[in-house]
Formats: C-alpha cells, sequence, structure tokens
C-alpha cells in the first residue's frame, strides 16, 4: 500500500507554530534556561516562503535557487558559532547568553534561507 503524502495545504499554516517562540519569555518569570531554547521556534516561521512555492514543480532553476540561497546562508552558522566559541570563556558570558545565542542563530539561519529560496525565485 502506498503511503500518503501530506498535501502542500497542509504545510500553509505551519508558520503559525512561529508564535510558540514566544515561550522564551518565560524565562524571565521563572529564571529558568531551558526555556530561553522556545525562541527556536520562530524558525517556523519560514514555512510562510516555503508554502508560497509550495505547488511550483522542481526544475533547474529551483534547484539553482536553492544552492544559491544555502551558499548564502552558510555563513551564518559559522559567525554564530565563532562568535560562541570565540566568547564562550569570558566571565561575563553566561550559559543564558550562549543558549540565547544558539536559538537565535537557528532560527535566522532557517528563516534567511527560506526568504532567499523566493526571493531568488520570484526575481
Amino acid at each position: 500500500m502506498k503511503a500518503k503524502r501530506g498535501s502542500p495545504k497542509s504545510i500553509n499554516f505551519l508558520w503559525f507554530l512561529g508564535f510558540l517562540g514566544f515561550q522564551g519569555f518565560t524565562y524571565f518569570k521563572t529564571g529558568n534556561p531551558l526555556s530561553l531554547f522556545w525562541f527556536s521556534f520562530f524558525s517556523f516561521f519560514a514555512y510562510y516562503f516555503i508554502a508560497k512555492m509550495a505547488n511550483e514543480m522542481p526544475d533547474e532553476r529551483y534547484f539553482e535557487n536553492s544552492q544559491k540561497a544555502k551558499l548564502k546562508t552558510a555563513n551564518i552558522p559559522l559567525v554564530i558559532l565563532f562568535i560562541i566559541g570565540f566568547c564562550a570563556g569570558f566571565p561575563f558570558i553566561t550559559k543564558e547568553l550562549i543558549i540565547l545565542t544558539c536559538a537565535f542563530g537557528w532560527a535566522v539561519t532557517i528563516i534567511s534561507y527560506a526568504f532567499l529560496f523566493w526571493y531568488y525565485d520570484k526575481h
């Protein structure tokens, strides 16, 4: 029996999960550093741009735009990891700041890839 795949319509509203990222502000109420990981849910906002292109058939231009977007966004995690590694030894850098940098680095990388991919497709 053939496995049923989700239709492209199923990802149209997946970007609403990005609002779960606002749960990260509970850190200021509870003081629990693990609640800062909620900020990584902001990466679901990338599905807004992905859903716009879900109905297109992949062709050469589609793959070329994907590669260009990947090349541009590959620098973001490299810079974030360098900042974390370089600054982690400083006494004023806390674990909360490292977690926050990781969460926002993840979200920015995913969103910028989806946005650039969409932008290259339209322009």
